[in-house]
């Protein structure tokens, strides 16, 4: 094992990423919520510069949910202020000491950035409700009634129903792809594409390492603003899924918009540029989004990996798949949970192949954290929280998707507080008897920070010790992905490889079982870099038999 890691100049490429939703993340003012000075009080846990300390987590960078000005209507993500902090996670001051606390740390700060469409509240979208010969007039999409059925045309919310919301003030429709307080900026408009480009260099003049790009499939509309053509045999023509999408999502010119925001990215040394494709169909659609020169985003996410369900057979399908679908040059992205996802544990715990959440849990980290790609944490993954199902409906914070979807499809459940120790509310508070935003989970007594690390274990001790291997070995970062199962049943085994090193994983989804492997395999000579049944270290010959759900990395000596 290689103590001493080639550097690899895009540091995204062999880093670690962690995402953290502010609000819930540490409070340090000790008024319930989450805050800028939260996190930098907490930076030490995530990465101390030391990669042997016992008590950090050696993430790379951290991306923040909104931290911009907003009135907090889908918590964040309908800003009305891109320049500003909100008051509730504290000020300017308070993001340049984080950025620089970071830095010093050698972890990278990645920032949400929400440029589809802006609050209702944003002085933008004000001074363009006025008369229709008003300075932003065209900054959004503004269209007269149709003559037949009223609204402009049959594009739909995603939440449902119609993308349109009449202003009485202009006697006009504006679009909305999301909630009616969350207007679409008019990218169309030379104006709106300049006011944004400007914001994107304030934050990189501050520092910012990159952004992760918010709906980024859907920027651009259709000129005309034609019909979307319906799917057939469709029961609810109120449901976004009802249409073929052409003229409201994945237009042409949607792709010259990312390349623009790379291309001022690249402006700077070493930013990246994430973004959110889940509005996209899919991975192949994904595909598109790199650019033809790889010149769009570096990393697209979807949704492919963790909406698998926790099969061998899916879970090795759907990384293959990102194999042969990553051109050579660019590069692909893994992640289980984030702040709209049911964490992975509630998904898959009551899977029939798997009754045990420990082991779950170390083999999904495992997985995405040895396969080719760079990994991503929801914060409180690393020590096996679960939704909160049993919220309070006068606690509920997630009043975009309840307003369209009811209480059972709101987001809170994944978004509670950091469970830190075994204190009043999990020490979200830094030990402040003060009730959080949200309710902590009921299982913060075991299931916390402190208690984990002093658990030998714990799945946060696992966590820690497979960023530690990924970071110390050459090959999980940069080594070729190779199954060795063609069609696995209930284990996984595949190999990172270089030309002159190899490392094995192996995941048991089930009880004992044989090892199964392809004939190239030597079976004798390996070094444990990691497992949930052998010493770290020990030398050995392959087992012919799995142990009941074991989780082992090996590497050839």
């Amino acid at each position: 094992m290689e103590n001493n890691p080639q550097k690899f100049g895009e540091w995204w490429k062999n880093g670690v990423i962690y995402q953290i939703f502010p609000r819930t993340f540490a409070d340090a003012n000790g008024d319930g919520s989450g805050d800028l000075q939260g996190i930098i009080q907490k930076l030490d846990y995530l990465n101390d510069g030391n990669i042997d300390s016992e008590e950090s987590l050696h993430i790379d960078a951290i991306w923040l949910s909104p931290i911009n000005k907003s009135p907090m209507y889908d918590n964040g993500y309908d800003i009305s202020d891109y320049c500003q902090i909100d008051p509730v996670f504290g000020n300017i001051d308070d993001f340049e000491t984080l950025i620089a606390e970071a830095h010093q740390r050698n972890i990278k700060v990645i920032l949400d950035l929400v440029i589809n469409h802006t609050s209702n509240k944003h002085p933008w979208f004000e001074e363009s409700c006025g008369e229709k010969d008003n300075p932003k007039s065209d900054w959004y999409h503004w269209r007269n009634p149709n003559s037949e059925d009223d609204v402009p045309n049959n594009w739909l919310s995603y939440f449902g129903g119609t993308a349109w919301t009449y202003c009485e003030t202009r006697q006009q429709y504006y679009h909305h792809t999301f909630d009616k307080r969350q207007p679409d900026l008019n990218w169309r408009n030379p104006e709106v594409k300049e006011a944004i480009y400007q914001m994107i260099r304030f934050w990189l003049d501050k520092g910012v390492d990159g952004f992760r790009l918010d709906a980024s499939s859907v920027y651009s509309k259709d000129k005309d603003y034609r019909d979307n053509p319906l799917k057939a045999e469709v029961e609810d023509k109120e449901d976004f899924s009802s249409q073929h999408h052409l003229y409201d999502k994945d237009l042409p010119e949607n792709h010259q918009i990312i390349k623009e925001i790379r291309a001022i990215i690249d402006e700077y040394d070493d930013r990246l540029l994430i973004g959110e494709t889940f509005i996209s169909s899919g991975l192949y659609e994904s595909v598109m989004f790199r650019g033809v020169n790889n010149d769009e985003l570096h990393l697209p996410f979807t949704f492919d990996f963790p909406f698998s369900p926790w099969y061998p057979g899916h879970l090795q399908k759907e990384i293959a798949k990102k194999e042969l679908m990553t051109p050579d040059d660019a590069w692909s992205v893994y992640f289980l949970d984030n702040h709209d996802l049911s964490r992975h544990l509630s998904r898959w715990v009551d899977c029939s192949l798997c009754d045990n959440s420990v082991g779950i849990a170390k083999a999904a980290a495992t997985i995405l954290l040895t396969v080719k790609g760079t990994p991503v944490l929801y914060y409180g993954q690393e020590i096996g929280m679960v939704d909160h199902n049993n919220i309070p409906s006068h606690k509920l914070r997630d009043r975009a998707t309840i307003a369209h979807e009811g209480e059972s499809a709101s987001r809170d459940k994944v978004r509670t507080p950091m469970q830190w120790d075994n204190s009043n509310h999990g020490g979200f508070s830094f030990g402040k008897d003060v009730e959080p935003w949200l309710p902590v989970n009921d299982n913060y007594q075991e299931v916390n920070v402190a208690a984990e690390f002093k658990d030998e274990g714990s799945i946060l001790n696992f966590y820690q010790a497979l960023i530690r291997v990924r970071k110390k070995s050459h090959v999980l970062q940069k080594g070729c992905w190779r199954t060795l199962i063609h069609y696995p049943y209930e284990h996984l085994a595949y190999v990172r490889e270089t030309e002159s090193d190899r490392v094995l994983v192996v995941i048991n989804f089930s009880h004992e079982k044989e090892l199964q492997v392809d004939e190239y395999i030597d079976w004798e000579n390996w070094q444990v870099l990691l497992s949930t049944d052998y010493p770290t270290d020990l030398v050995m010959d392959l087992p012919k038999i799995l142990k009941p759900f074991e989780t082992s990395i090996y590497q050839k000596r």
